[in-house]
């Protein structure tokens, strides 16, 4: 009896040393390479979320090597959809779609990954310009799908295919519908704030922008190049406006960009064309304000333009003993150039006049005689045009 109890014990160590040797060699080997997988899917979809060429590079290889190994079928969807869309992101969108199809084709998708797909699909065929097939995928998402922040990518895929088209009504609402499905979606808001400047609602578009500016500062910080972008548009539009003569549109676009929190040296330039404008308008008051900013901010690009046009606004309003005072600071200062050239001209001509103006006050000439000499030169602002010599 012992010898039989002796016996089925070794029986059952040796069964149980077997199956130990069994797991380590297998279940756990399995186990191991699949923690291993999904540890690469994370490093890999970590490197989808940067935007830098170096990431999109080792995102396609990293998924790219996933899906060449065996074993893989429990992560197969993750595993090829990532690598399309790593392929997507680096603009290789023929193969990135050809991936997307071929997933298309499995009929044991999960809810979910359907919809996914469905979505990158249709945005991918949108960007290629395939309008009615792309369509299709998006609406089918919008139509069955709950998850909000899909449903808005799919509504901002819409509104960015419009945008490029040139269809900025619908590219408007679009946006409008993404951020109503999820409001923290700046692409959305970003594109809105774009499609309302292309529909000429200027300050609704710098609403939408100066909100999204102060919202991004107080959480991660705002999209540099988006800022920058923005700050560039409103400056051009400005100059534009000046450009055309719209002086008063161009002197609230030029404050816009002062409000805006420009460099130093758009600042000047800023400040430099609101003198400008003012004085194409005849209001030579608000013009000298603005030139005083010029002269005393922190940037003096633009210093010795706005000095030359407060000597030229001084002679027309024939204070000519200050205007020559402001010509001979001008090449006292700065280095020979055009401006100075000018300011030579112009401060010869202003000590004439004043010389002329002298005389007159002693002598007895009326001033009907006075105002219609030869040469004379009226108090009256005129439309801001400088006089070349």
């Amino acid at each position: 009896m012992n010898r039989i109890i002796v016996s089925l014990a070794g029986f059952l160590f040796i069964v149980a040393g077997l199956s130990t040797a069994y797991y380590q060699t297998n279940i756990s080997a399995k186990e191991d390479q699949s923690q291993a997988i999904v540890e690469k899917i994370a490093e890999g979809e970590e490197y989808l979320k940067q935007s830098n060429p170096q990431s999109k590079e080792k995102a396609i290889s990293i998924f790219s090597e996933l899906a060449g190994k065996r074993g893989i079928e429990k992560y197969e969807f993750q595993i090829k959809y990532n690598q399309a869309r790593a392929l997507e992101k680096n603009s290789d969108f023929y193969p990135a779609l050809d991936i997307y199809k071929d997933l298309k084709k499995n009929t044991n998708l999960k809810p979910d990954e359907k919809e996914r797909l469905s979505y990158s699909l249709g945005n991918l065929l949108l960007k290629i310009g395939n309008e009615s097939e792309g369509k299709v995928h998006l609406e089918s998402v919008l139509q069955s799908s709950s998850d909000n922040k899909l449903r808005s990518k799919s509504f901002l895929s819409l509104a960015d295919h419009y945008y490029r088209t040139g269809n900025f009504e619908t590219a408007r609402k679009n946006y409008t519908l993404a951020l109503q499905e999820d409001p923290n979606n700046t692409e959305s808001r970003i594109g809105w704030g774009r499609s309302l400047r292309k529909l000429g609602k200027d300050w609704a578009s710098f609403d939408v922008f100066d909100e999204y500016i102060e919202t991004a500062d107080q959480l991660a910080g705002a999209d540099e190049k988006v800022v920058g972008e923005y700050k560039d548009s409103v400056l051009k539009d400005a100059k534009d406006n000046y450009t055309k003569k719209q002086y008063t549109k161009a002197v609230e676009l030029f404050q816009k960009v002062i409000s805006v929190n420009p460099t130093p040296k758009k600042e000047e330039e800023a400040l430099y064309y609101i003198a400008l404008s003012f004085d194409a308008m005849g209001k030579q008051t608000e013009s000298l304000t603005y030139i005083n900013k010029v002269l005393n901010n922190s940037d003096y690009s633009l210093d010795q333009a706005a000095l030359y046009k407060k000597g030229t606004i001084y002679f027309r309003q024939g204070k000519f003993e200050k205007a020559a005072g402001i010509f001979q600071t001008i090449v006292d200062k700065y280095p020979k150039n055009q401006i100075t050239d000018k300011a030579i001209a112009w401060k010869k001509e202003s000590l004439d006049q004043f010389t002329d103006h002298n005389d007159l006050d002693g002598s007895d000439v009326s001033s009907d005689s006075y105002s219609s000499k030869p040469g004379s030169v009226s108090t009256k602002p005129d439309s801001g045009n400088d006089l070349e010599f």
